[in-house]
């Protein structure tokens, strides 16, 4: 199954240049305050760097994490596991287990599955009530 995972090198670009502002912002700052500009100047160049290292911490952890997000390679199963895949796998499998125990045998109602979505439907149902396709008899 292929699947979109992170590029890394847009990622560790992305934390270039967050390291990039952040000088720019120390700059600033440096050059706000030797200059006598009002407080809010200075400021600006305080709120400038914070904000450089929150996105140089999420870049370059994107760029190294094996369970990254990004949207910019596609990858197959083989060579990465997609972290979001396995969670609804996990989540689907919980819920067909739920609706497997509320069919006690003598029940009239008899769950099935979509071949197309998967999702539960009766046995006297045509179409499936999630992707609208017709079900085989």
């Amino acid at each position: 199954m292929k699947s979109i995972k992170p590029g890394r090198g847009p990622s560790m670009l992305g934390g270039i240049g967050s390291v990039g502002a952040g000088i720019f912002g120390i700059l600033w700052t440096i050059g706000a305050v030797s200059m006598g500009a009002p407080w809010y100047f200075p400021l600006f160049g305080v709120v400038f760097v914070g904000i450089a290292i929150v996105q140089a911490v999420y870049n370059f952890n994107n760029a190294t994490n094996q369970n990254r997000f990004s949207q910019f390679d596609i990858v197959d199963e083989s060579e990465e596991k997609d972290p979001f895949q396995e969670y609804i796998t996990k989540q689907s499998n919980n819920n067909v287990e739920n609706l497997q125990g509320e069919c006690s045998p003598g029940h009239p109602m008899s769950i099935e599955f979509c071949p197309y979505c998967g999702n539960p439907v009766q046995e006297d149902f045509e179409y499936c009530n999630k992707c609208g396709k017709k079900l085989p008899a």
